[in-house]
């Protein structure tokens, strides 16, 4: 029998269950945690992906999918040699080869860390997306104070599904 988590007396009724089946996918998240703060209006949300570190080339490429996946009007790229150094902003490089990240001549040389942010389509805000390199954290700051949606949205990041039918939607829990 199936329960409604929000109250565990109802049984789902079959609507219920047909609608959570079209927000998640047959398969585990890759996400494990989602930490969020708030500073402002601004929110900042460190997602701890279940997965092993990533490298310097998931990040230039993950960079390079978003910027035409899902993020207009980008206004910063930034780079820094190591993860707790200074960022230093390289948007006039992203311009001039072309609004490509793969193109910059400096992200051809492995780094600390990258970020880049513009305007989602998907969330239709400002957000900032950093990756830190050989971690599995990636950091997401917007103006969304919801941790669902923001984790609909890394998950589809992740798996580079925008504009699929697999778009904003979560793999089932992993184990922590």
């Amino acid at each position: 029998m199936w329960f409604n988590e929000k109250n565990n007396d109802k049984p789902e009724s079959k609507t219920e269950k047909e609608n959570n089946s079209h927000d998640t996918l047959n398969d585990v998240s890759y996400i494990k945690d989602v930490k969020h703060l708030q500073s402002g209006d601004w929110h900042q949300y460190d997602i701890l992906l279940a997965a092993r570190p990533y490298n310097w080339d998931y990040m230039v490429d993950t960079a390079e999918y978003i910027s035409h996946a899902d993020l207009e009007d980008i206004s910063t790229l930034t780079v820094s040699l190591l993860i707790s150094s200074n960022e230093h902003e390289i948007i006039e490089e992203y311009y001039a080869c072309g609004n490509s990240v793969k193109r910059i001549p400096q992200l051809h040389k492995e780094q600390g860390s990258l970020a880049i942010g513009g305007i989602s389509q998907k969330l239709q805000e400002p957000l900032k997306i950093v990756w830190f390199n050989q971690t599995n954290i990636i950091r997401i700051f917007g103006i969304t104070d919801d941790e669902m949606f923001i984790r609909k949205y890394a998950e589809t990041l992740v798996r580079r599904t925008f504009g699929t039918p697999e778009e904003m939607k979560l793999g089932k829990p992993c184990e922590k």
